[in-house]
């Protein structure tokens, strides 16, 4: 099964990523600095052996796409 999520990586902006549900690993917020200096909130997925994605959802939004409840965490 895979979830659909938005590229926030500059260069696919705005474009679909499809993630296998079951390789992914981590997901955590951070920042992303452009080339602008301009500073932006991103959700980063960790996804072996490919590494990470930028994805403009936030954590609680991509844990949904999962179907992982986030009232324990």
């Amino acid at each position: 099964m895979y979830i659909k999520l938005t590229n926030a990586n500059p260069n696919f902006l705005g474009k679909p990523i499809l993630l296998k549900k079951d390789l992914i690993v981590s997901v955590y917020e951070g920042t992303v600095t452009h080339e602008d200096e301009s500073v932006e909130s991103v959700t980063y997925v960790f996804v072996p052996p490919h590494g990470e994605w930028q994805v403009k959802e936030n954590v609680e939004e991509v844990l949904r796409s999962l179907r992982i409840s986030t009232t324990k965490i």
